[in-house]
């Protein structure tokens, strides 16, 4: 049975209601350039409603008709194979027939749920007079199969959870720096995102089904963007394993450690089960592994990783305490992996959290008042410094200021949420 009435009826339907109103996020993506745009990222974290942005900012010069979106999780299009989605384009041109000759923007959501769907994207890209972009679960749309199928025509932007400056923005919050009422409202909210996370549902979602929004999201991540796609034989050993990685968030761990701990839980597995399953879980988006710095990529390897994962939500709704200091760091390490820098941690007699090329290296700590905290503080930043060849290094506290020379040596000590609105 020919798929064209019901696309018909789905472009017709989109076209003739008003664009969702969107709201701006950090990343700029570009609005008319000669590449496939694709936008990987974990599930919830917004990637639809960055296409509706781009369509509200096109809709001022382009006719709305050029603008197509499709859902390809819409239920009345299952079940859906690749020779379907000739009957897409027909049925847009019929109803649109002067476009051939026009410049027409494809927008498709999920577009995982076709079968061999990177052939038909590379073939419309090779035949028509348009722009497409792409979004889908981040385990399934991934920049590296991307690359495969597509070599050369895509461009990705990461969509992550709302950073700091964007959960100010979604909640409408406007507030002088320069100002001690200023500081102490972006204090509020700064301790606030980092309990809540960045998950744009949330901020229009009472506070009282927060926690129940956030596991029904892990579940969706870990059941369909992993254990149905891998045909993973435990999910309970995968969910297990990421609240695992979270009590231990920011933490060294080897893999060797991880093994030991999940065979005295009872789990049946190798070595190998466990590289998998954490290899699905950062192709997923759920976590992120920073590896020690040495000039040895050998020795590098052999070392402890630490691991942070898409959203401190995911602490407070898996966990029992707070550990306010390592999600601070995990903060921290969000930002700069969306600054596209490739962070590494030190580690001598004392650990630094953050180095990377050209940088400074960077520390994270939470309460920096105590006068035991400062000297381990200071120290370990005064022997990276040294190893390092570096003159200048930067504390990031909850709200703490200073400056401190030491032997030619400078550390800066700032607020973490002033670092962030940067």
């Amino acid at each position: 049975m020919s798929k064209k009435p019901i696309f018909r009826q789905i472009i017709a339907e989109f076209i003739e209601k008003p664009l969702p109103a969107a709201l701006k996020r950090e990343v700029d993506i570009p609005l008319d350039i000669p590449k496939i745009i694709s936008l990987p990222g974990p599930r919830r974290a917004g990637k639809t409603y960055c296409l509706f942005y781009v369509m509200q900012q096109l809709h001022a010069k382009v006719e709305r008709s050029r603008l197509v979106y499709l859902n390809f999780e819409d239920d009345r299009l299952f079940p859906l194979e690749l020779q379907d989605m000739d009957s897409l384009l027909q049925a847009y041109f019929e109803m649109y027939p002067t476009h051939k000759e026009k410049k027409v923007w494809f927008f498709f959501d999920e577009i995982q749920e076709v079968p061999n769907w990177e052939k038909f994207i590379r073939r419309v890209w090779d035949t028509e007079n348009c722009r497409i972009y792409l979004t889908g679960s981040s385990s399934r749309l991934l920049s590296r199969e991307l690359a495969t199928a597509l070599r050369g025509r895509t461009l990705p932007f990461e969509i992550f959870p709302l950073n700091f400056k964007e959960f100010l923005h979604f909640n409408g919050v406007e507030a002088n720096r320069e100002t001690s009422k200023g500081m102490a409202t972006l204090l509020h909210w700064f301790d606030r995102w980092l309990q809540q996370g960045g998950f744009p549902e949330l901020v229009f979602l009472p506070e009282t089904v927060h926690r129940r929004t956030i596991v029904e999201y892990i579940d969706l991540m870990l059941y369909k963007d992993l254990v149905e796609r891998f045909a993973l034989k435990s999910p309970s050993l995968l969910k297990y394993l990421l609240k695992y990685l979270v009590s231990n968030l920011a933490n060294p761990m080897s893999v060797n450690k991880i093994f030991h701990d999940l065979k005295s839980r009872g789990f049946k597995l190798s070595r190998s089960t466990v590289y998998d399953y954490l290899s699905h879980l950062e192709e997923a988006f759920l976590i992120f592994r920073v590896n020690i710095w040495h000039r040895s990529v050998r020795s590098q390897a052999q070392m402890p990783a630490k691991l942070y994962v898409i959203d401190p939500a995911f602490k407070y709704a898996m966990t029992i305490g707070e550990d306010r200091g390592r999600i601070l760091e995990n903060a921290i390490f969000l930002h700069l992996r969306q600054q596209g820098l490739n962070v590494h941690y030190l580690r001598n007699k004392q650990e630094v959290d953050f180095y990377w090329e050209h940088g400074s290296p960077l520390n994270v700590c939470l309460d920096f008042y105590t006068e035991q905290t400062k000297t381990r503080e200071i120290k370990g930043m005064l022997e990276a410094l040294n190893f390092l060849g570096e003159t200048e290094g930067l504390i990031l506290t909850r709200d703490h200021t200073a400056d401190i020379q030491v032997d030619n040596k400078h550390i800066a000590i700032r607020p973490a949420w002033e670092y962030l609105l940067r």
